[in-house]
């Protein structure tokens, strides 16, 4: 299949789904190195308030795991941290830390479960530090020993926050915009307060029901999630950006190419068949569409996907509705990669 094929077969795609109600949200897709197709459907705010546009601010859920690891990756380079000394050696207050490393918190295997639990809900107005968020389960039991299996969760990715900012005396939120975002030219990317007016964001929209039966009712996801995001979730970011943050990668001005391989090599087994984790970034390989690198994000009122597929291609895929809205369509152009 030709670019223009692959054009052309993924905008009556969009136009279906956006006709069904069953994708909001932008698209990039490039081909070596060069972006084809750029576009956006549906809309930010409803009901037809603002429609979505190419620099639209999404949620990007977990992708945000991708962003935090490679900042850990820099400070590894620099010889900041030791990826399998105990974390005890920079703050030995931090929960299990003598027993947990930087390799084992990167890959999901240090134990940790996710945050998502009664103090979350009472407390996530007034989220906006990773303190804060540490506080959630501090003194919660580990799933199992670290280092003896995997266990995806979100916990974990703030302990790594936490670290950033007692290394670097400095919040785990400046760091990333200086070190990553502005490195990048990742101008539209922040971990924005969602109480204050933020230009061009689009609003979650669910149907799912976090307190109580689901009754298939639209709702904005704003009294759901924390005001702020975490060192493991909703950072708010656009299509281009991430593009530019994998362009950045792949160019060396995020990390240097040894840095880079070993985010992207698999050192744990996922969940999945065909998926490994690497130090914040997704391995699949599952014997249809070659190598593919990257992350996926969920939120109620949020699907994201930003791939790296060895055929040459970049997939980045962002919805502000309920998964799988942005699933189906990165699903669909796989498939459409190897007609």
């Amino acid at each position: 299949m030709t670019d223009t094929d692959l054009v052309a077969r993924v905008g009556l795609l969009l136009d279906e789904q956006e006709a069904a109600d069953l994708f909001s949200g932008t698209v990039l897709i490039s081909h070596n190195d060069q972006p084809i197709l750029e576009t956006a459907r549906g809309y930010a705010i409803h009901p037809k308030v603002m429609r979505n546009r190419l620099d639209t601010k999404f949620n990007i859920a977990s992708v945000t795991k991708m962003l935090t690891a490679t900042a850990v990756m820099r400070l590894v380079s620099e010889g900041k941290f030791d990826l399998h000394t105990p974390i005890a050696e920079h703050n030995p207050d931090l929960p299990y830390a003598d027993q947990i490393t930087i390799h084992q918190l990167l890959t999901h295997t240090a134990g940790f479960d996710r945050y998502w639990n009664d103090s979350y809900r009472a407390a996530r107005s007034d989220l906006r530090t990773v303190a804060g968020y540490l506080e959630l389960f501090a003194k919660t039991p580990l799933q199992f020993a670290p280092g003896t299996r995997h266990h995806y969760g979100n916990a974990g990715y703030v302990v790594l926050g936490v670290l950033i900012e007692q290394v670097m005396g400095i919040s785990y939120y400046e760091y990333m915009r200086r070190e990553i975002f502005q490195r990048a030219g990742m101008k539209n990317t922040d971990f924005y307060e969602m109480d204050l007016p933020i230009e061009n964001c689009a609003v979650g929209y669910t149907r799912e029901n976090w307190f109580g039966p689901v009754d298939g009712q639209l709702r904005s996801n704003h009294f759901i999630y924390a005001v702020k995001g975490s060192p493991s979730e909703h950072c708010f970011s656009t299509v281009q950006d991430l593009y530019f943050f994998f362009r950045a990668l792949r160019t060396g001005r995020l990390l240097d190419p040894f840095h880079t391989n070993l985010c992207m090599t698999a050192h744990a087994s996922a969940e999945q068949p065909g998926v490994s984790y690497g130090y914040g970034f997704h391995i699949i390989d599952d014997g249809k569409h070659g190598h593919v690198v990257g992350h996926g994000g969920r939120a109620l009122g949020g699907d994201a996907f930003a791939l790296m597929y060895d055929l040459g291609y970049i997939v980045i895929v962002l919805s502000n509705y309920d998964r799988p809205s942005a699933r189906n369509i990165v699903n669909c152009i796989a498939d459409m990669l190897i007609a």
